[in-house]
């Protein structure tokens, strides 16, 4: 694990992973700091109150903001004595208290293009922001049509360590014209669930 120092106002600690916004560069959606406590509450404060922020990776110095929505932090005390803290925003919550109902964002460990834990918590997030019933099986369907529309998915940019993060703002009504409209023409990544698998019933249903 890199660690890179991290700086505010006189302050320092040091950073192993950070994920940031592709376009600006600038704004965090997600930072992990180790050092001593006074040093890693400052940095995280300096991030809260926007006062700016300035980290050091491979030569090159990024100036650093908060993003414009809420932020969750978690502290633990490690054995060694020093403080290691995880700065995300709560939009990658579950159920969170966030107003905006049509985003959320994910982080991944190590995600690849085939990663079934990024689509399983893709369709997590998405099935509590919609009212639309979806099934489990669209995920990759999803996925690939959000990356289809104009500004649904944003894959954000990793500075340092080795978690990928996804930003999604999506239309909700578009976003249930699209299903229906895949409903009617049929497509097999959204009627395999619907087929009949036997049993009691013909296998019949009726959609709206």
């Amino acid at each position: 694990m890199e660690l890179y120092p991290i700086t505010a106002t006189g302050i320092k600690a040091f950073c192993s992973d950070m994920i940031i916004d592709p376009y600006s560069l600038e704004e965090v959606y997600f930072m992990s700091v180790c050092g001593y406590q006074t040093t890693v509450k400052g940095i995280i404060a300096n991030l809260l109150e926007n006062y700016g922020l300035s980290i050091e990776i491979k030569e090159e110095e990024y100036y650093l903001t908060r993003i414009s929505g809420s932020y969750r932090t978690k502290l633990k005390k490690l054995p060694s004595g020093f403080v290691h803290a995880i700065v995300l925003p709560k939009l990658a919550l579950p159920k969170n208290e966030e107003d905006e109902q049509n985003r959320f964002c994910i982080f991944i460990k190590g995600a690849s293009d085939k990663d079934k834990n990024r689509l399983n918590m893709f369709f997590r997030h998405l099935d509590e922001k919609v009212t639309i019933p979806l099934h489990p099986s669209w995920s990759s369907w999803l996925w690939e049509t959000f990356r289809e529309q104009e500004d649904w998915l944003k894959e954000l940019t990793t500075l340092a360590g080795n978690y990928k993060g996804y930003l999604f703002k999506f239309n909700p009504q578009q976003l249930h014209d699209l299903i229906s409209e895949g409903i009617r023409d049929r497509k097999p990544e959204i009627i395999d669930c619907m087929q009949w698998k036997g049993g009691n019933g013909d296998g019949r249903f009726n959609f709206s």
